[in-house]
């Protein structure tokens, strides 16, 4: 390059080819293209339905073209049609092109100009049919205020004794179908509960009969129960905090579904669960011994125990599941119901644990338990171990009922 060359033409030579370098409007210029900053106008195309938009390369073919009212009526069609009319005089001349609505001198304030266009919609019927007028003027406050305001809420359909019950049988329902499902749960409420009868009947059984007389049967099936009751419901526990974290709760919630039917309906089935697993462990219990010596009535009683027990231990596991996801639901669970297991008068007699300990062993809620239950089979005094069990349910559920249904609707509401 020679130095005598002027300067803007070396600039110019040098500068880079990229288009973002280049001075305005020369990157994409080409001749014969209107340019990007000026309207498009129904001259640039060859085609008047037809509509180029500079910048994009590409066409748009547009539905027609704006019509009045009047001219719309001229208009024979077979088939049905929907268009957009002007009413406004002044906009009238323009419609012949959909840019003249993108005027910014013609968008004025209806509120404030009174010859603004009010827009409506027609709709034209086949010829075989009857002509129906479906005009609907959209520029009224009443109109304006329906498209744009909240529509209204629905009523409160989650309150109410009757939605109670529907909602309440829905998820009882779904609450059975996901233990029946759940394998852990089962091993947990019947397989461990009758292998840990087996094993207690073969290590110890023989040892307690021959130390009391009485067949350890009578004590060994009740502790199954209970244990299998604490068992399960320890499941359900784990099974509630994991929907809590995936959001299940949150989305009954934000559901027209009844505030108190999802926690009722677990409680529920959680009596079912320990019903049904006192029915087979006891149908178990046969085989090693236990027998209903009291007649039905008895019998029924040994039922309703243990779902006393069962409903004040499921009551503090749901407090626990709900009050904190952090919480060791599994480890806490587990320890106390292995010292409860192991420190009761159905795992040995009383008089075998040691002299300072007797009192505790004697008065915890499992070893009441199994005592009426122990009773209401042989026969025996029931009644001091009946109020002591009634009394440690009533405190269990007072204590953990209201933490539990705060918890439930904190867990509920929270987004995970």
């Amino acid at each position: 390059m020679r130095h005598d060359e002027p300067a803007t033409e070396r600039f110019a030579l040098r500068s880079p080819r990229h288009r973002a370098t280049h001075p305005v409007d020369q990157s994409w210029r080409v001749e014969g293209v209107a340019p990007r900053r000026r309207r498009s106008l129904e001259a640039d195309t060859a085609n008047p339905g037809d509509v180029q938009f500079p910048g994009t390369g590409s066409l748009r073919n547009l539905m027609g073209t704006w019509r009045t009212t009047d001219e719309a009526d001229d208009v024979d069609g077979d088939v049905e049609t929907t268009r957009f009319a002007v009413l406004d005089p002044v906009t009238a001349s323009a419609s012949a092109h959909p840019t003249a609505i993108s005027d910014p001198h013609r968008i004025t304030d209806p509120e404030t100009d009174t010859r603004s266009p009010v827009w409506r919609r027609t709709t034209d019927v086949t010829p075989t049919g009857p002509s129906a007028d479906t005009s609907r003027e959209w520029g009224s406050s009443e109109a304006i205020d329906k498209a744009t305001g909240f529509p209204d809420a629905p009523p409160p359909v989650e309150r109410g004794v009757r939605a109670y019950f529907r909602h309440f049988g829905i998820l009882i329902r779904r609450q059975l179908t996901v233990w029946v499902r759940d394998r852990g749960t089962l091993i947990q409420s019947l397989v461990f509960p009758a292998l840990s009868m087996v094993m207690f009947k073969v290590v110890l059984g023989d040892s307690v009969s021959r130390f009391t007389g009485v067949n350890s049967a009578f004590g060994t099936v009740p502790l199954v129960v209970l244990v299998g009751a604490m068992f399960g419901s320890m499941a359900s526990g784990v099974r509630l905090q994991q929907e809590r974290k995936t959001g299940l709760l949150t989305k009954f919630y934000v559901l027209p579904v009844h505030r108190g039917a999802d926690l009722s309906a677990r409680l529920c089935a959680e009596m079912v669960r320990i019903l049904l697993a006192t029915l087979v462990l006891t149908t178990i219990g046969f085989a090693i011994g236990w027998r209903f010596n009291q007649g039905v009535l008895p019998a029924v009683g040994i039922y309703a125990v243990a779902l006393l027990y069962g409903a004040a231990f499921s009551t503090l596991v749901l407090a626990l599941a709900l009050t904190s996801s952090d919480v060791p639901l599994v480890g806490f669970v587990s320890l106390a119901s292995t010292i409860l297991m192991f420190f009761n008068s159905g795992f040995a007699p009383i008089i075998a644990y040691p002299n300072w300990l007797q009192p505790i062993v004697r008065n915890q809620p499992m070893t009441c338990a199994i005592e009426v239950m122990r009773a209401l089979a042989m026969g025996g005094p029931i009644t001091d171990n009946l109020i002591k069990t009634v009394i440690w349910a009533m405190v269990v559920v007072a204590i953990f009922a209201y933490p539990a249904l705060r918890a439930y609707r904190r867990a509920a509401s929270t987004p995970v």
